[in-house]
C-alpha cells in the first residue's frame, strides 16, 4: 500500500514510518506536520492509506478529516489517539475512518491494523471491478435497466450531460506479460491519472480494453499508451470517440471497432476524422497470386505455399487501400481457403466446420487477427494428408519447450511464434486447442508453479523469487500469487 503520515512529533512519525517500510514493505509517499500539510500532500499523491494524529497544530487530525469527506476522496484512515482522547476517535469515526492505534504504539498492533487495511482494500478493490465491469458491459451491450443510469453513473463518479471519451483497443491476448501486467493495474486503478472518473476494463468475451476517461486523463493515457505498445508491431490496436450519456456507448464502441482497421499503426489511437478523411487506392483482389497459392496447396508444396500466402498478406497491406475493401479482400480469400480444404477433405474423410472459421472471421477487427485465421486454414489444408496433428503437437511442444528454458525472461506470445515461423494468432489458437488453456494463463501457471517449489526448498526472499520467475514487480507477483493458490507467498512458505 502507498501510506501517508501525518503527525506532529517527529520522533512518532520517523519511527512509525521506519517500522512501517521495514516490516511490511508498503511505501511510505509522504510525511507531513499538520493537517494542513497533510491535505495537500493527499491531494498530490493520493495515498491509499492515512495514518493521522488527531491534536495538531494549525489543522488538527478531525479538521483534515472533514475537509477529505467534503472532497469525497476515496482514501482509507487510521487515527492516532490516547486513552484520553477516545471522544476524539468517535467523532472521527463518523468521517469514515477504519480504526484507531493507541498510544504508546506497539509493532505488533501497527502490522496487525496495516493487514486488515490491506484485505479490506483488496475486497473494495474485487468489488469495485466487478460492479466498474459488469455496468460498462451493460452499456456497451445495452442492457442497462430502466432507472439504473442514475446509479450506474453515481456508482463510477461520472456526471450525465458531461463530455467523456470512450477508448477501446484490441488485441490483448497478443500481449506481452510485462504489458499485460501494467494493463492489468490500469484495471484495478485510477491512482494514475489521479481521477475518480476514469475507468478501464479488461473483456475477455471481446478481447479489448475499455476505458472511459475525462478530458484531464486523455494526454497522460495515451502518452504511456503510446510508449507502452510503440513496439508491438500494430498488434494492438486502439481508436476513441467523445461520448455524453450511458446510451451512446453500445453505438460508439461498434463505430470503434470499425475504426480499429484505421489505427494499424504502432502507438496510433484512431478517430472518426481519420477514416472520414482516408483516401486510399481502389482495391483490387489479387486473383493471380490466388491461383499461384492454389496450385502450390494442391501440389502440397509447403515452401511455396508460405512464399505465395506471404505476397498476398504484403499486396493487401503492402499498399494505401480502403481497410475495409482489404477485409473484404480476406474474408473472399478465407471463402476460397475454405472450398479447397472442403475439396481435400472430402478425399481425406475429416470432418472440419468451415462455420467456426467464418463466424471468428466476422469478430475479427484486426488484419492481425484476419491472417491468422488464415494461417490456420492453410494448416487445415497442409494437414489433411495426415499431419494435421503432427504440425499442432510439433508447434506446442517447442512452445513449452522454449518456456521452459526462458520463463524467467519477459517473454512473449509473438516471441514464440516468431522462432517457429507461425502467427501469434494461430500459436494463441494451438494453446487454447492442445494444451487447454491461453498462453498466458499457462505461462502464469508454469511460474507460480517453480515459485512454489522456490518457497519450500529455499531460503530466498519472496522479492527474489518473483525475479526468479520473471516478475520485475514483487508486488504484483504477490497479488498473482494468492489469485491462483488462495494465499500469499509469505502464508504459503508458513504452511
Amino acid at each position: 500500500m502507498r501510506i501517508l503520515i501525518v503527525e506532529d512529533e517527529i520522533k512518532i512519525r520517523r519511527g512509525l514510518a521506519g517500522l512501517i517500510a521495514k516490516a511490511t514493505g508498503d511505501e511510505i509517499v509522504g510525511e507531513a506536520r499538520n493537517g494542513r500539510e497533510g491535505l495537500e500532500l493527499i491531494l498530490h499523491t493520493n495515498p491509499d492509506l492515512v495514518i493521522t494524529d488527531v491534536r495538531m497544530p494549525e489543522m488538527d487530525g478531525l479538521e483534515m478529516l472533514q475537509a477529505m469527506k467534503e472532497r469525497n476522496l476515496d482514501v482509507h484512515c487510521v487515527i492516532l489517539s490516547g486513552y484520553s482522547e477516545f471522544d476524539y476517535a468517535r467523532k472521527a469515526i463518523s468521517y469514515g475512518v477504519d480504526d484507531y492505534l493507541l498510544k504508546p504504539l506497539a509493532p505488533e498492533d501497527i502490522i496487525g491494523l496495516l493487514e486488515k487495511i490491506r484485505e479490506k482494500r483488496e475486497r473494495e478493490l474485487r468489488r469495485r471491478s466487478g460492479n466498474m465491469q459488469r455496468i460498462l458491459w451493460n452499456w456497451i451491450c445495452g442492457s442497462m435497466g430502466e432507472g439504473e443510469q442514475e446509479s450506474d453513473l453515481a456508482e463510477l463518479h461520472m456526471e450525465s450531460g458531461v463530455q467523456y471519451w470512450l477508448l477501446s483497443g484490441h488485441g490483448w491476448d497478443t500481449l506481452s506479460g510485462e504489458r499485460r501486467e501494467w494493463l492489468e493495474r490500469i484495471q484495478e486503478s485510477r491512482v494514475k491519472q489521479n481521477c475518480q472518473d476514469m475507468h478501464c476494463c479488461l473483456f475477455e468475451e471481446t478481447r479489448e480494453l475499455v476505458c472511459i476517461l475525462p478530458e484531464a486523463a486523455i494526454a497522460p493515457l495515451r502518452q504511456e499508451l503510446q510508449w507502452q505498445f510503440g513496439r508491438s508491431g500494430g498488434k494492438w490496436v486502439w481508436a476513441m470517440e467523445p461520448i455524453r450519456e450511458p446510451e451512446q456507448v453500445g453505438e460508439t464502441m461498434e463505430m470503434l471497432r470499425q475504426l480499429y482497421l484505421y489505427g494499424q499503426e504502432p502507438g496510433q489511437i484512431a478517430v472518426y476524422a481519420d477514416m472520414e478523411a482516408f483516401a486510399g487506392e481502389e482495391f483490387l483482389y489479387p486473383e493471380e497470386l490466388e491461383a499461384r497459392l492454389r496450385s502450390a496447396v494442391y501440389r502440397e508444396d509447403r515452401e511455396q505455399i508460405g512464399r505465395y500466402f506471404s505476397e498476398l498478406k504484403e499486396y493487401m497491406e503492402g499498399r494505401p487501400f480502403l481497410p475495409h475493401q482489404v477485409r473484404e479482400g480476406y474474408q473472399k480469400l478465407m471463402q476460397r481457403l475454405l472450398g479447397w480444404l472442403e475439396d481435400a477433405e472430402k478425399t481425406a474423410h475429416t470432418r472440419t466446420e468451415p462455420l467456426r472459421y467464418v463466424n471468428r472471421m466476422q469478430r475479427a477487427y484486426t488484419f492481425g487477427e484476419m491472417k491468422g485465421i488464415l494461417d490456420e486454414i492453410l494448416q487445415e489444408l497442409i494437414g489433411v494428408s495426415g499431419h494435421r496433428e503432427d504440425i499442432s503437437n510439433y508447434a506446442i511442444k517447442k512452445a513449452i519447450s522454449y518456456i521452459r528454458l526462458h520463463y524467467a525472461e519477459n517473454i512473449s506470445l509473438e516471441e514464440i511464434a516468431d522462432r517457429l515461423d507461425i502467427t501469434p494468432e494461430y500459436l494463441s489458437t494451438l494453446f487454447n486447442r492442445e494444451v487447454g488453456m491461453n498462453f498466458t494463463v499457462f505461462l502464469r501457471d508454469f511460474r507460480i508453479s517453480h515459485a512454489k517449489r522456490l518457497l519450500k526448498g529455499t531460503d530466498l526472499k519472496v522479492y527474489e523469487i518473483a525475479r526468479e520467475v520473471g516478475y520485475g514487480d514483487s508486488k504484483y507477483f504477490n497479488r498473482v500469487f494468492k489469485e491462483k493458490v488462495g494465499v500469499s507467498p509469505r502464508e504459503f512458505r508458513q504452511m
